[in-house]
């Protein structure tokens, strides 16, 4: 994700002409910004105009790339879901499938268990009855999506022979549940304090000594 604050100017503004950034550049500062005025406004509360100020942006330039503030939240979430998915999409066969899985998991939980992303998914909930597209943005971008990456990896090792799972989807809800949605359930009701990467890293490892105990992988 890009760093706002090393692409903005420190010190006085040079005479001249602008820094010219590349599309990309500007999505992901425009994305980093949506999040940030998001999680202090809310999603109804936040505007158009808080975002491109808060990238330091014209609006003519944040409607040329996302059109509405449901396409911009839909973008977060699916810059989100794109980097979490890397350990699976870049696979190429070369490693084995339990070395691909503890990458994917534990960047996966570290990612989904930070503070900051329990208040995004708080925002979500809160959210979810009154703006039904935010909803349906993140279920479609981060549920669907990812899921849809996993069962299509998992399905690849059973014709490979590399994995004894028949059920590809029933697969990837059970581990992922396995070693997320209990930590997450608890930290979205404020019952524990985040996990340690160490933490994370033994539930992982355990959800996977159960899951290829169970495949006889």
């Amino acid at each position: 994700m890009v760093d706002i604050a090393a692409m903005r100017c420190c010190g006085p503004r040079m005479r001249g002409r602008p820094k010219l950034i590349s599309e990309d550049e500007r999505r992901g500062l425009l994305i980093q910004a949506a999040e940030d005025v998001f999680l202090e406004r809310g999603y109804v509360l936040a505007t158009m105009d808080d975002v491109s100020r808060r990238a330091g942006m014209s609006k003519k330039t944040i409607y040329q790339l996302f059109p509405t503030k449901q396409a911009l939240f839909a973008a977060l979430i699916a810059q989100y879901t794109e980097h979490l998915m890397m350990p699976i999409k870049t696979d190429d066969g070369t490693r084995g499938p339990r070395a691909v899985l503890e990458d994917f998991l534990r960047q996966l939980a570290r990612f989904v268990l930070s503070p900051r992303q329990i208040a995004m998914h708080r925002l979500v909930i809160s959210e979810a009855m009154r703006t039904p597209e935010l909803a349906q943005a993140f279920m479609r971008e981060a549920m669907d999506t990812g899921k849809c990456a996993l069962v299509t990896w998992f399905e690849r090792q059973y014709e490979r022979g590399a994995l004894k799972i028949a059920d590809a989807e029933e697969a990837a809800s059970i581990l992922c549940g396995f070693v997320i949605s209990e930590p997450q359930l608890r930290l979205l009701y404020g019952q524990d304090e985040p996990p340690t990467w160490a933490m994370i890293d033994k539930r992982v490892d355990r959800g996977l000594d159960i899951f290829f105990k169970g495949t006889g992988a």
